[in-house]
């Protein structure tokens, strides 16, 4: 039986704003799902998958924002041509994830973008780790301009409505100097 999520999903769990708790994400994916999955570990990328389906994103630029807003990390596109682009994935979250577990995997990720971007793009895209370091993943996107998907067959969900990540005033320090002049 399939799982049925809420339309508006994405929506509620964005709208808590309180403080991130990185050991629950840290228990799921780098002590649990390792347990688990053993070495079916590649059905990470297909959840990957799976979710972007569920969580689509119109937009090339709301992909980082949506990794941020899931607590990814930082994804920004290194390199790109016309059937590769690369993309490295940075910042604190990755830093502790490859610290607790230096073998962590960074599959579902991966996936994520894989079907976002063939989604965007309209051709059989596939995602694979090239380099992993203690601070940083990057990913290859292999995209090929020879094999179109059937847009009939991606499912019509309405793409998400991603809002840049924004600080509160408070925790801005040019307000705070602002406001003492």
């Amino acid at each position: 039986m399939a799982f049925l999520m809420q339309d508006n999903f994405y929506e509620l769990a964005n709208a808590d704003k309180q403080p991130k708790s990185t050991l629950a994400v840290a228990l799921i994916r780098d002590a649990l799902l390792p347990e688990i999955l053993g070495a079916d570990n590649n059905i990470l990328y297909w959840a990957g998958k799976r979710l972007a389906r569920n969580f689509p994103i119109a937009k090339d630029e709301e992909i980082p924002v949506f990794f941020e807003q899931a607590d990814w990390g930082e994804l920004k596109r290194i390199k790109s041509k016309k059937d590769q682009q690369y993309f490295q994935l940075t910042g604190d979250v990755v830093k502790m994830r490859q610290k607790l577990n230096p073998k962590s995997e960074f599959l579902l990720e991966a996936g994520f973008l894989a079907e976002t971007i063939q989604n965007q793009l309209g051709f059989i895209t596939e995602v694979v780790i090239d380099k992993k370091t203690h601070d940083s993943v990057t990913f290859l996107a292999q995209i090929d301009p020879k094999d179109a998907i059937d847009l009939d067959s991606v499912d019509e969900r309405k793409p998400l409505t991603i809002e840049p990540l924004s600080l509160d005033v408070a925790d801005e320090p040019e307000a705070e100097e602002n406001d003492k002049a």
